[in-house]
């Protein structure tokens, strides 16, 4: 018996119906998908208004040279405005505009929060105003960042941050807060009442206790520990668990001042991250090991410090938004290590990195952008939300904390390796090797254990990658680990992504 024959007209009736169901099946279960908290608040771009864009250009005009405290001065002004514009009516979170974290919209807040505490308590501790200028009027940073961590910290108020536990992106956050209350405590921790010091104290204290990865994380809980007993608390029933955290984390030692940092092992997390946390550990606790933090400080920036120059320096590794934090290792060494790097040749290279990313794109709307230079999500890993990448004032941190103490702005500056001479080094232990050449400025960074024809390129944050985030509402990024990390070189005029020419 032979089937009737399904006409043309019948099947695309039949297609036109299956693509109206379809049609009405996007509608009505597109908005009910889930994804990552908060996906759809997109904060509006502000513009700085009192202190702008252009006018931290100028103050970092590259045909300068060198940037006196005025300079840095506008810089941070101009970061303050920013976080102002974006900062909740509570001030306990910050809301930029730019591509979500895989953590939310929320967790995401309070990372600004968190990573501009330790700036603005960096530059209330050297003796700056407290009370700034901003498109919004004046800002008190002290009672803005105070108000903010009341109401952060308490858990019956609408804007709680959470509690911390372990494993959690509170826990890092949590450092930076216990750093800012410490550096702020004659400011912002002075003015707390005892009930909320008391709910700021028992909010940190979950830090101390709680569990975190491998690595650099195995700092959180010790920041948290030390600040909190340097400003009075009771932790004692921590110390023997720090301690023994602590003697964990330097097997990761492998010497000549390098740590190995999963899941990576080594970059530049060793010196905005590691090299930053012990320093910090030592000026909170000056019988924190200071014997080993400095030894190892002065290995690790002699051979560091010939990554800088007049150009970028070579760009490498995963949290590529940090960048302008680079230079913290050689400014934590002017009171560990002097004998290894000069104050002059520490400020010439925070001088060349912030001059050289601000000509380049690295700040955009009040704030930091995603990327090398400017925004490129190429490179930005899903960890990385909009307030994530001010872990980069990380080096302005160091420099108006101790900027009192050293006089490092007012610092005459003095010529960088690069500037003096052709050079080439190898540390045996990570296996790189830098190689300068004087007359262009270029350095180059080699990593023996990549092949010598290893040269993987960037893939694209392309349309697909778009489409996926719209479909499912959650961050999805190029996978882009072998550029990363894989090549056989990184060269400072050259790159990985995108970086125009200085404007």
């Amino acid at each position: 018996m032979k089937l009737p024959r399904i006409r043309f007209v019948t099947l695309l009736k039949l297609a036109v119906a299956g693509g109206l169901l379809m049609a009405v099946a996007i509608v009505v279960l597109l908005p009910q998908r889930t994804g990552i908290e908060g996906w759809n608040e997109r904060p509006a771009p502000r513009v700085n208004t009192v202190t702008t864009d252009a006018v931290v250009a100028r103050a970092f005009d590259p045909k300068a040279g060198r940037y006196d405290a005025s300079a840095y001065e506008t810089l941070a002004l101009y970061l303050f405005e920013g976080w102002a514009g974006y900062r909740t009516p509570d001030a306990e979170r910050a809301h930029y505009p730019g591509a979500k974290s895989e953590s939310g919209h929320r967790i995401d807040g309070f990372e600004a929060y968190a990573r501009m505490f330790p700036m603005a308590a960096a530059w209330l501790s050297s003796g700056r105003p407290a009370t700034i200028r901003t498109a919004g009027g004046p800002l008190d940073l002290a009672e803005t960042f105070a108000r903010g961590l009341a109401a952060g910290t308490d858990p019956n108020h609408p804007a709680y941050w959470g509690a911390v536990t372990g494993y959690s992106q509170r826990l890092v956050e949590s450092a930076d807060i216990a750093l800012g209350l410490w550096l702020s405590r004659e400011t912002v921790w002075a003015r707390l009442d005892a009930p909320t010091r008391a709910r700021v104290t028992a909010w940190l204290t979950d830090a101390a206790g709680a569990e975190p990865y491998e690595g650099n994380w195995q700092m959180f809980p010790m920041l948290v520990h030390r600040a909190l007993k340097a400003l009075g608390a009771d932790v004692s029933r921590y110390d023997a668990r720090i301690q023994t955290s602590w003697q964990y984390f330097k097997q990761f030692h492998r010497g000549e001042g390098w740590f190995f940092d999963p899941p990576n092992g080594f970059d530049y997390y060793n010196a905005w991250s590691i090299h930053y946390a012990m320093f910090w550990l030592t000026r909170m606790d000056p019988d924190f090991d200071r014997a080993f933090v400095a030894s190892t400080l002065a290995e690790f920036a002699d051979f560091y410090k010939h990554l800088f120059g007049p150009q970028l320096q070579p760009l490498m590794g995963r949290s590529v938004c940090y960048r302008t934090a680079a230079p913290v290792p050689l400014l934590t060494a002017q009171v560990l290590a002097p004998q290894a790097v000069s104050k002059g040749e520490a400020m010439r290279a925070l001088d060349l990195t912030w001059s050289g990313f601000i000509g380049r794109g690295a700040l955009a709307n009040g704030t930091v952008t995603q990327g090398f230079c400017g925004t490129d999500l190429a490179v930005v890993p899903m960890y990385t939300g909009p307030g994530s990448c001010l872990w980069a004032l990380r080096s302005l941190v160091v420099a108006f904390a101790l900027d009192r103490e050293l006089g490092l702005f007012a610092a005459e500056r003095t010529p960088l390796p690069v500037e003096r001479a052709d050079f080439s080094v190898t540390n045996q232990t990570i296996g790189w090797t830098i190689t300068g050449a004087r007359d262009s400025g270029r350095v180059v960074l080699t990593l023996a254990a990549n092949p010598p024809d290893a040269n993987p390129g960037v893939g694209p944050y392309a349309l697909k990658h778009k489409a996926f985030e719209w479909l499912t509402h959650k961050p999805r990024r190029p996978n882009n680990q072998a550029a990363l990390y894989g090549r056989h070189s990184y060269a400072s005029d050259a790159p990985l992504a995108q970086c125009p020419a200085v404007r």
